[in-house]
């Protein structure tokens, strides 16, 4: 996104492992200097600052690999981990409602990710945050092989476009060509909705993370919400099939006039914004229920107007009501002017919540890297999240040069005080 925050991305699909090689040369380049940014933190009084990873689930597929992403997060002084539980409408955690992820096969069914996960960055003093991809839940070019996975126990839920067009019958060529990720499912089926707490209220039930990350919430493009359950929804409230404001008949414009079809498509479109909006603020009015002190942060689309008008996705809206404490616009552009302009606008949102800036390390030097993070602190924003974990440390001496460049000493996390001091 940003355009998309992609994972570690290209159209929408996943790095694989980097060597194992490799990671221990990195870890082992950076031991002394961890040691000597420990050591000099209190006596630096360095500001409090969010500093997050991104961590795709591809590098949580073993117990080596994940104590090597909290090991390298704290030689990089970072704070904050926003961990890839949920990629493909699968699990990297024990779910009953979605199967284990396919990546997992070769591990013993103990082998819990997010479980390991939490013990080793909490006992390091980082926060962990379970990132789930909302509405995107497949990509590749075959089905899921389990039977519970969403794709092949609700197809139904799966979005439709205009001309009739099933997401989940399309293949990888026609997503490539019309700028989609992959299966969506569709925001305005209330039975979506209700799959998608509950797979909110399992993580936080049976795991002790500190919040919900939420990617993907939003809709792939315009032009879907043609599916059974949201025409049925929306047929509700305003008493017209939304398939009919495609391509009008003479009935409905005797009914409507012109006029008031181009007014009830602009509703339309508002009315499937309001859907992607209604489950964030489901979410948060079930993260308060169970746990006041659980955080809901989420990675949006850094284009404004791109967001409201492509994505149907009104993030300024959750961060000035507060149904986020934290938006991450994910302003992943190479152009330096492009990302100060984002973040720019961004600032410009009245809220008291936070804002961190998504800054993007697998289609730049760290050299450029470190200047987009020192333009937007001199911004005034609340943290820096980096996409991703994987990038970073897949190139030899990148995450030395960043950590010397910007992060060279400790931070603590900038205190939410609505959540945290509760």
């Amino acid at each position: 996104m940003g355009r998309m925050k992609r994972e570690y991305r290209t159209g929408g699909t996943n790095s694989r492992p980097f060597p194992l090689g490799l990671l221990a040369a990195f870890g082992l380049a950076l031991t002394a200097l961890g040691s000597a940014g420990a050591a000099q933190a209190a006596t630096h009084g360095v500001a409090p600052e969010t500093r997050a990873l991104w961590v795709v689930r591809y590098s949580m597929t073993s117990p080596g690999q994940v104590e090597r992403v909290v090991d390298i997060a704290t030689q990089m002084n970072m704070n904050t981990l926003l961990v890839q539980v949920r990629g493909r409408g699968d699990a990297y955690y024990e779910s009953d409602l979605a199967p284990r992820a396919e990546e997992l096969e070769a591990q013993p069914q103990s082998f819990d990710p997010l479980t390991l996960m939490i013990e080793r960055a909490h006992a390091q003093g980082l926060e962990v945050q379970a990132w789930i991809n909302v509405y995107l839940v497949w990509s590749a070019g075959r089905s899921p092989r389990s039977a519970l996975h969403v794709v092949n126990s609700h197809p139904e839920w799966i979005a439709v476009r205009s001309d009739g067009r099933r997401l989940v019958q399309m293949v990888p060529e026609e997503f490539e060509e019309s700028r989609v990720e992959g299966m969506y499912l569709a925001p305005g089926n209330p039975e979506v909705r209700r799959h998608l707490r509950d797979l909110v209220k399992e993580i936080v039930t049976r795991y002790k993370v500190d919040g919900i990350h939420l990617d993907y919430v939003r809709n792939p493009e315009p032009d879907v919400g043609f599916d059974t359950g949201t025409r049925t929804a929306f047929m509700r409230e305003f008493g017209i099939d939304p398939m009919r404001l495609v391509k009008p008949d003479t009935a409905l414009v005797g009914l409507l006039s012109q006029d008031g079809i181009v007014d009830l498509r602009a509703r339309w479109l508002q009315w499937q914004r309001e859907q992607v909006t209604g489950f964030v603020r489901d979410a948060r009015n079930d993260l308060n229920q169970i746990n006041p002190k659980l955080k809901l942060t989420a990675a949006v689309i850094a284009d404004q107007s791109a967001a409201l008008n492509r994505y149907l996705q009104e993030w300024p809206v959750w961060l000035r009501t507060g149904l986020i404490d934290a938006a991450i616009p994910m302003a992943y552009a190479p152009s330096t002017t492009t990302v100060v302009r984002q973040l720019s606008a961004a600032r410009a949102i009245p809220t008291e919540r936070h804002l961190y800036a998504g800054i993007a390390v697998y289609n730049e030097g760290a050299r450029e890297a470190a200047e987009k993070v020192r333009r937007a602190r001199a911004l005034g924003v609340d943290g820096i999240s980096l996409f991703s974990y994987d990038a970073l440390a897949a190139r030899t001496g990148y995450a030395r040069t960043l950590r010397n460049a910007v992060f060279r000493e400790p931070a603590d996390k900038k205190l939410m005080p609505w959540r945290e001091q509760r």
